[in-house]
């Protein structure tokens, strides 16, 4: 039976290789020009239609909304070792008024989008009407929930054909930031094929032009020659949907791609001595179980909070699980986040406090709980594995946790429905937007998910929102982050640093300190 199981699982792992031969072979091609492969971890390709991108999580971003589409802004990552800030893309330049109310830009010249139409006032004015006005032809209200910093704008001016004003309803102090994934589409092929049209055939500025989709397989872009910035030395980027980490790793071997991403820990020194590349750099990624503080229950009561956080071995998790690619979580902040400050670095594995801590909290036995966690997808990491192994940890204080494995969008659809029968939910993502927390760390009023409520922590955040010196607004975040820290709403557990494999053909890629990522400088050589 056993010999039968095994021969299955090669089996499986076969037809996962086999199935994606018809994406043709890796690398440079006498025929096709430099051309790179690359294994994703998505599970299906979202709309791409400009915001609905940002579905797919950070991924679908890097992989196929930062190719075809931009920003004004975009992550500065031009120091691989530095935490990413911002830079201009189609804005060069911009000055804020003294209020912080009015945002003056000059917008980047002799830009096309892919079809050939302008970019200028015009056209940005056009794709800001199509965001924030329901009489425009081509609103979409879902668009909106994805660019929460448009809420803020009060209108755009028009002061010439390359500079606009932007007029805020109120302060805020990441408007810049947070213009990065606001994407700009041709208003000439809005005009011709609408929403849907944008949809299935995107039209931006970006470095690369969308070529093919073949649906649940891959989709391929190809070199925009015409590109404003540095032309990238690739003709063409195929992106295909891997989901399953060993598929990954087996078409990677295979050469069927040149590039996967999140590898996994276990693979990678036998890819090193099989020759290839492994990359990762620490960055502002948190593992976490987001808990339920505010219904009734043990989550409800803050020693029960920092019990669990005593009771778990990161370092064991990071060291012996994930072999070195995760740094233990010890507080709110990872060491990478510009808000990060080492004195406030808090829990250590001490199951004596965690035990002593359930005592008092009136738990001595412990509880039981059950979890929701993301199967695959963007920054999921190893979740079944990491999973279980808290599982195992929490046991020893007392505490019985159940799973319910779901998928990407599964996750997101219960957390929006609410009423998803759960004590935690385990999600990946950067605490780099501060804009955005509300989600993760707001009250239900606020758009919460888990409608946590700290009097402290919200004063604190909600200041920095609309601080505009840049170190003061530092300050007050990390003294946000010592609250939260303290009060644990979450279970934190690591950081991630993005492992990726990829063939030694693959030159020019130096992974930075962020989740973003540019391909212009990549090359097959």
């Amino acid at each position: 039976m056993k010999k039968n199981m095994l021969t299955k699982a090669v089996i499986g792992i076969c037809v996962a290789v086999l199935s994606l031969a018809g994406c043709g072979s890796a690398g440079s091609t006498a025929d096709q020009g430099q051309v790179l492969n690359i294994g994703s971890q998505m599970s299906s390709f979202p709309s791409l239609d400009t915001g609905a991108i940002t579905s797919a999580g950070y991924e679908g971003q890097r992989l196929i909304g930062n190719l075809v589409y931009e920003g004004l802004t975009k992550r500065d990552i031009s120091n691989p070792n530095a935490a990413a800030g911002v830079a201009p893309a189609l804005a060069e330049s911009w000055s804020v008024s003294d209020n912080g109310l009015e945002y003056t830009m000059k917008l980047r010249k002799g830009v096309t989008f892919h079809d050939g139409d302008k970019w200028n006032s015009d056209a940005l004015i056009y794709n800001i009407n199509r965001y924030t006005k329901p009489d425009d032809p081509n609103y979409d209200k879902t668009l909106l929930t994805y660019y929460t910093v448009l809420t803020y704008v009060d209108h755009v001016e028009k002061v010439d054909d390359y500079t606009v004003k932007f007029v805020l309803k109120e302060p805020f102090a990441f408007f810049l930031a947070d213009l990065y994934n606001v994407y700009f589409a041709s208003p000439k092929s809005l005009k011709e094929h609408g929403s849907k049209g944008q949809a299935s055939h995107p039209v931006g500025t970006g470095p690369f032009v969308f070529d093919s989709l073949q649906a649940n397989q891959s989709i391929t872009f190809s070199k925009n020659a015409k590109y404003w910035g540095t032309v990238p030395k690739l003709d063409k980027i195929v992106v295909q949907l891997i989901p399953d980490a060993s598929a990954r790793t087996a078409v990677l071997r295979s050469g069927r791609v040149d590039w996967i991403e999140g590898a996994q820990p276990d693979d990678l020194a036998s890819l090193q001595q099989a020759g290839f590349a492994v990359t990762q750099n620490a960055f502002d990624w948190e593992w976490s179980w987001q808990l339920y503080t505010s219904e009734n229950g043990p989550l409800s009561n803050k020693k029960v909070r920092q019990a669990l956080n005593y009771a778990i071995d990161r370092e064991a998790i990071c060291k012996d699980l994930l072999h070195g690619t995760a740094q233990p979580a010890t507080q709110f902040f990872a060491p990478a986040s510009l808000y990060y400050d080492k004195s406030d670095d808090t829990y250590t594995y001490d199951l004596d406090k965690a035990k002593q801590l359930l005592q008092e909290a009136g738990y001595p036995n412990g509880f039981e709980m059950k979890v929701g966690y993301i199967t695959a997808g963007s920054g999921a990491m190893q979740p079944k594995a990491m999973n279980e192994a808290l599982q195992a940890q929490l046991a020893k204080v007392g505490v019985k946790v159940t799973f319910d494995p779901v998928d990407f969008s599964t996750m997101y659809g219960k957390l929006a429905e609410g009423n998803t029968g759960w004590d935690a939910a385990n999600q990946a993502f950067s605490l780099e937007q501060p804009s955005s927390w509300s989600w993760s760390m707001g009250s239900k009023e606020e758009g919460g998910y888990f409608d946590y409520r700290n009097e402290q922590f919200d004063e604190l955040w909600k200041k920095a929102l609309v601080t505009t010196d840049d170190k003061e607004r530092a300050s007050l975040l990390t003294q946000a982050g010592r609250v939260a820290t303290d009060d644990a709403p979450w279970l934190f557990v690591c950081h991630d640093t993005a492992p990726r494999a990829m063939s030694t053909k693959v030159k020019g890629f130096v992974q930075p300190k962020s989740w973003w990522i540019e391909f212009n400088d990549v090359y097959i050589g």
